[in-house]
């Protein structure tokens, strides 16, 4: 089984994290999928971000849904800056896992991604129920993916309510049976955030089908070694 690869906030380690220089990167270093959070500013705008605060990455004591797209993309320089969703659908061709934590990012993101033609090579992924619930109440198309941080136990009949592709835990609740329950349910299975090379073995022998790291080159190179030891040892 092939493990995909998904490199968290792009490559963060040498860039800044959520940035197009970051996603480019993240590409160069071989990853299958580019994760990116997105919040939404005052005036409306959907941009590629984590925090609702711009303090930790940008020196700004306020908050992105204070301020209007022209304040955000005053901020930093050349390509070193926030982009939009916008932006990045169309400087990063591969597979997007698209986090979100609030409601009010919902319309506006499924808007740029369908005017992107980017419908199938993005994976919408929260914890945030109700949030999911509205995009699929917006969109019976979109992939869904369901943050999970709660319980070993995965949730299969929330997965099946919301139409979910994937079930998204935090590595450390991850289990070969709560894997295998999920995969028997005709679902996939991805885990974040895996820096460190011990979890990453213990994850693919759990069974998942994709990864998230914040440090995508030993992910892809570790993913590489385990699929070359598989392949000889058939």
């Amino acid at each position: 089984m092939t493990v995909l690869s998904i490199a968290h906030r792009g490559e963060p380690v040498g860039h800044r994290e959520n940035t197009l220089p970051a996603f480019a990167a993240a590409l160069a270093l071989g990853a299958d999928m580019v994760e990116l959070d997105l919040r939404r500013t005052r005036d409306g705008v959907i941009v590629a971000l984590h925090d609702q605060t711009l303090e930790r990455l940008w020196g700004v004591d306020a908050s992105v849904a204070d301020l209007d797209w022209s304040e955000v993309a005053a901020l930093g320089s050349g390509e070193e800056r926030i982009p939009t969703l916008d932006e990045t659908l169309a400087a990063v061709p591969c597979e997007l896992m698209i986090d979100f934590t609030r409601r009010e990012a919902v319309p506006g993101a499924l808007s740029a991604v369908e005017a992107a033609d980017a419908m199938r090579r993005s994976l919408f992924v929260t914890g945030n129920v109700p949030a999911l619930r509205m995009l699929r109440s917006l969109s019976p198309e979109a992939r869904i993916g369901l943050t999970w941080t709660e319980s070993t136990s995965p949730p299969l009949d929330l997965l099946s309510e919301l139409g979910a592709e994937f079930w998204n835990p935090i590595f450390s609740v991850v289990t070969p049976a709560g894997v295998a329950a999920v995969r028997a349910s005709g679902r996939r299975v991805s885990t974040w955030t895996v820096d460190e090379e011990e979890d990453m073995a213990r994850m693919v022998a759990a069974g998942v089908e994709a990864v998230v790291s914040n440090r995508i080159g030993s992910l892809v190179r570790y993913l590489g070694r385990a699929a070359s030891s598989t392949a000889l040892g058939d």
